[in-house]
């Protein structure tokens, strides 16, 4: 458990390191270049600035939240707040900002089978568990790409099944995906802190479910979460 504790310490440390430097050098160069030419600048090129910081500062406060979330599944300190949910509502309530960022380049398409009554989630888990398999899926794939959300199941459980058509995931690579700070060999320069499915993972576990993954190298990828309808209400 030691071993596992430091080996734990010297991920964050280097992907702390390596992580933050390069918005760190955005923030910097784009404080730098306001203070000198500010004057100069329009206020199209002041904002543009301002953008890039924001962005920068938007990327380490995410890899911070991430770390946190980490820690906490390491040391089973997760804690489930289970709720009555329409998971339809939810999901498309959640998509709709998504599909609005993507503009043209990927298509974001949620099905269900059927109306759903209320099952008992924790919004915020459930919540974790689709945003960073949706930013994977489409972080890794093509322009023109489409991600499909099928939403099924049957009186006892919810299947979500999160289908894309990007690079895919190589089978060497399958068995150690949802370790932390686990990258599939085939990303090249794509940035990533190998924390998304991780969370994942931790997540699907903490709300007493499985996942799986089914992937082929240039075809795409298909994670099947499988979760429980009935979780206990919190006292």
């Amino acid at each position: 458990r030691e071993k596992e504790v430091s080996d734990l310490k010297s991920r964050i440390i280097f992907t702390i390191s390596h992580e933050y430097r390069t918005p760190l050098m955005t923030i910097l160069s784009s404080v730098e270049l306001l203070e000198k030419y500010r004057h100069k600048f329009t206020d199209s090129q002041q904002l543009k600035h301002f953008w890039r910081i924001q962005a920068a500062v938007k990327h380490m406060t995410t890899l911070v939240n991430d770390l946190l979330f980490i820690n906490q599944a390491e040391f089973d300190k997760l804690e489930l707040k289970p709720v009555a949910l329409n998971l339809v509502t939810f999901c498309q309530e959640l998509f709709c900002p998504i599909k609005s960022s993507l503009g043209a380049k990927h298509r974001l398409i949620f099905s269900s089978e059927r109306d759903w009554e209320p099952i008992l989630g924790d919004p915020k888990i459930l919540r974790q568990i689709l945003t960073n398999i949706i930013s994977n899926a489409i972080k890794y794939s093509p322009d023109g790409g489409t991600i499909l959300v099928q939403l099924n199941g049957d009186e006892e459980k919810v299947i979500l099944q999160i289908i894309d058509q990007g690079i895919g995931i190589p089978k060497e690579d399958q068995p150690k995906l949802f370790e932390s700070f686990s990258r599939a060999s085939n990303v090249g320069i794509i940035p990533g802190t190998g924390l998304g499915l991780s969370i994942v993972k931790s997540c699907v576990d903490s709300h007493g479910g499985k996942i799986h993954v089914e992937s082929e190298v240039g075809v795409g990828t298909t994670f099947t979460i499988t979760l429980p309808k009935n979780l206990p209400e919190e006292e």
